[in-house]
């Protein structure tokens, strides 16, 4: 049974506008689910794995990986409501408050590319 919470989380976060992408799909459901959130050149990725979730927000030029990134502007990670919670009150990335220095990923953080060969892409709607 999922958490009323988190489905309304959920919820916002289709309609603020999220692409959601899953990843290695079988009959079982998704391997990996992560949540895009494009701003041009800036992006917010939240990352699901189980019972736990990250998100990050990071650059998307040519060579930058949306799903495993080097370097982002903020990065956070909790169970899935706390994370849902974090990104969605983040602000835009031309606002004021929002983040603005590069820093690094821990080591192996994201989806491996080799987990991504079969995806599908569903907005959900507004």
């Amino acid at each position: 049974m999922t958490d009323p919470e988190l489905e309304l989380l959920l919820d916002r976060l289709g309609r603020s506008g999220f692409l959601l992408h899953a990843f290695r799909t079988d009959r079982h459901g998704p391997q990996h689910l992560a949540a895009v959130l494009a701003y041009g050149r800036i992006a917010d990725v939240v990352l699901f794995d189980g019972n736990t979730a990250t998100a990050h927000r990071t650059p998307t030029g040519a060579g930058d990986d949306l799903f495993a990134p080097r370097h982002v502007y903020w990065i956070y990670g909790n169970n899935p409501i706390w994370t849902l919670r974090a990104v969605l009150t983040l602000p835009p990335p031309h606002h004021p408050g929002a983040p603005t220095q590069l820093i690094g990923t821990p080591p192996g953080y994201g989806i491996p590319a080799t987990d991504r060969s079969s995806v599908r892409v569903r907005r959900r709607s507004r």
